[in-house]
């Protein structure tokens, strides 16, 4: 079995959601680590169940916030929450707080924001078998400086085209979205807590946003 998982992680503009993507794609020549469909070279997605039994599909998450709390989730059977699965396209997951447990808790509701931190997404193929197969992404989760970032660059067009001069307000607005995109830039595998710092400086610097005067 030559199955290359690789999946992409994207956050909703509301912090709501976070979607990932299987993106192995299917079998082919061009393809050698992909999905099949019906043939037996590769794992079929049709086949996936759901956890304890064989060909299962899950996720496990672990988040690392601001202030270096860690907590790992409980793996999510991604089978039971999104299946049953027909096409490689079908393998994908849009995840709330509600999916997100531990110790018999959720991170949160529907309607709640995912936390700004450091999240490793383990995707895993036929966990605890012979032939298991896993993918790892780190990535910085940044929704809620972020929007916090845009409203002051909403902010900063009016105050300059009114006043027409450059202040605090202005040089924080341009200082925060230059530091906000550095941490994209970061190699979460080798500086986690570099990205930590980062997203805890921009927390504090942020954190009275609304009484901001332009």
């Amino acid at each position: 079995m030559a199955l290359d998982l690789t999946f992409s992680v994207v956050e909703r503009n509301d912090n709501l959601r976070i979607t990932l993507t299987d993106t192995t794609g299917t079998y082919g020549a061009d393809n050698l680590g992909g999905w099949e469909i019906g043939a037996a070279t590769n794992p079929d997605v049709n086949d996936i169940v759901a956890s304890g039994g064989l060909f299962t599909l899950e996720l496990s998450v672990t988040i690392t916030t601001s202030n270096g709390t860690e907590t790992t989730y409980d793996d999510i059977d991604l089978f039971t929450e999104f299946g049953p699965f027909t096409l490689p396209s079908d393998l994908v997951f849009a995840l709330d707080c509600t999916m997100l447990e531990s110790d018999g808790s959720a991170l949160g509701a529907a309607t709640d924001q995912f936390p700004d931190g450091v999240y490793e997404f383990t995707y895993i193929y036929n966990q605890g078998i012979l032939g298991v197969k896993t993918e790892i992404v780190k990535q910085a989760i940044v929704g809620k400086v972020q929007n916090d970032v845009y409203y002051l660059l909403r902010a900063m067009a009016t105050s300059y085209e009114c006043e027409g001069c450059v202040n605090d307000g202005i040089l924080l607005a341009i200082f925060t979205k230059t530091y906000l995109d550095g941490i994209a830039y970061i190699d979460l595998d080798a500086r986690p807590t570099s990205a930590l710092n980062q997203i805890y400086t921009l927390q504090r610097l942020l954190i009275n946003i609304p009484t901001y005067e332009f």
